[in-house]
């Protein structure tokens, strides 16, 4: 242990304080003592006690008061109660009030009585090391919310860079794509803090900190997502998006985005239906991006509906093609507004919307779609809601 650890020893009578105050110094402890309550909260005030040993029956204040005073005081506080056998039912009363434990006197056995101090003061090192935790852990979630705070002020920045290097036809700039892999490189940053604070290497988390430190890690994720939304326009328009068309299982990847929002759906105590049938042959397509593009269909139908709502998605092969079909029964897309549905930054008008995003979802569908040389298909009614889509080709037969 780093220096002596201080046992604070109270008690009216002073051959018992010797007696202890003795033993305490040859077991390579510092003892101090007090005669009563007023005396040891004194004591309390000047130095950093690790262990109190207090009579339960003393004039004056006794020693259920004094517990109390002590607690008062420093709710961290470790208190080891004396008394003897007539007073075991206080003792134990005593400990209700948030006394570590008790000893019976007189001492039979100072073995006993030492193992009860030398388990006090570790109590008390033990604490004291997870206090400093929780104030580490604490200044990590500030600083947590500066980064997180200086991520967003940064998407914002984005979003005006992008309109305004667009206007100026220099939205392929290398500066522009510097800018977006910067901001992922601090989201990157981030996101490895909070893996580890959500670890629990830091310290122990209490429930309200893993909620703020999930939430967190969601909004880091939507950030990083959009970034990647953006690369990918950008690159789509500059002429330079890459597909990597493989054998893929469609209808994996809708099972799998179903699973994903069904939390929220649930949340929103919307009705999700996805009617994906078995053994519906591959397509040839990148898998990545149509994970992307559905995400994005889906997250859009969870958001426009309204409580108590359905969505239905559903997958049907219709010879070389595939048909992805997304139903929501949100408020619709007014019809002078449909040409404008898969436009940057579109977002159409909800009182329901509460997390506003950037509008480059549908836009992103529609990138991915055209680079399969698939078709999406769009209707919606006022008070209707809409239903989306996507026609893929390339299905993959057994004579391919």
């Amino acid at each position: 242990m780093a220096g002596k650890a201080i046992v604070l020893v109270i008690d009216d009578e002073e051959g018992m304080r010797d007696f202890l105050s003795f033993v305490l110094q040859t077991e390579g402890y510092q003892a101090l003592t007090a005669a009563e309550g007023q005396e040891a909260l004194k004591l309390m005030e000047r130095d950093n006690i690790d262990a109190i040993l207090t009579d339960l029956k003393m004039p004056g204040m006794d020693g259920i008061e004094l517990l109390r005073r002590i607690r008062e005081y420093d709710g961290n506080a470790v208190v080891v109660i004396m008394t003897a056998y007539a007073s075991l039912q206080s003792a134990l009363e005593a400990m209700k009030y948030g006394a570590y434990d008790y000893l019976l006197k007189p001492f039979d056995d100072v073995d006993t009585v030492m193992n009860t101090i030398a388990r006090a003061v570790e109590r008390r090192r033990l604490a004291q090391r997870n206090a400093r935790l929780l104030d580490d852990l604490e200044r990590a979630n500030q600083q947590l919310s500066r980064m997180y705070e200086d991520a967003q002020r940064q998407a914002v920045d984005i979003k005006q860079s992008y309109e305004e290097l667009k206007a100026l036809g220099e939205l392929n700039t290398r500066f522009t794509v510097k800018i977006f892999r910067a901001l992922l490189d601090s989201l990157a940053h981030i996101k490895g803090r909070l893996t580890l604070l959500t670890s629990g290497r830091l310290g122990s988390l209490s429930d309200e900190q893993r909620d703020e430190l999930a939430f967190a890690e969601w909004r880091t994720d939507e950030l990083i997502h959009l970034i990647d939304d953006a690369l990918y326009l950008r690159d789509s328009e500059a002429g330079q998006a890459r597909l990597n068309p493989q054998p893929m299982s469609l209808a994996a990847v809708i099972e799998q985005a179903c699973r994903r929002v069904r939390n929220k759906a649930d949340e929103q105590a919307i009705t999700l239906d996805c009617d994906v049938p078995a053994n519906l042959p591959l397509i040839l397509g990148d898998e990545a991006r149509l994970r992307q593009a559905i995400a994005h269909l889906l997250d859009n139908a969870i958001k426009f509906s309204p409580p108590f709502g359905q969505v239905s998605v559903s997958l049907r092969r219709e010879g070389n093609q595939m048909r992805l079909t997304v139903r929501d029964q949100g408020e619709g897309i007014p019809a002078d507004k449909m040409q404008h549905v898969f436009d940057h930054f579109y977002q159409a008008d909800s009182s329901r919307q509460q997390t506003a995003g950037l509008g480059l979802g549908l836009a992103v569908v529609k990138r991915v779609v055209d680079a399969h040389g698939g078709a999406i298909e769009v209707t919606s009614r006022a008070g209707r809601g809409t239903t989306v889509t996507l026609i893929l080709p390339n299905v993959v037969t057994d004579d391919i």
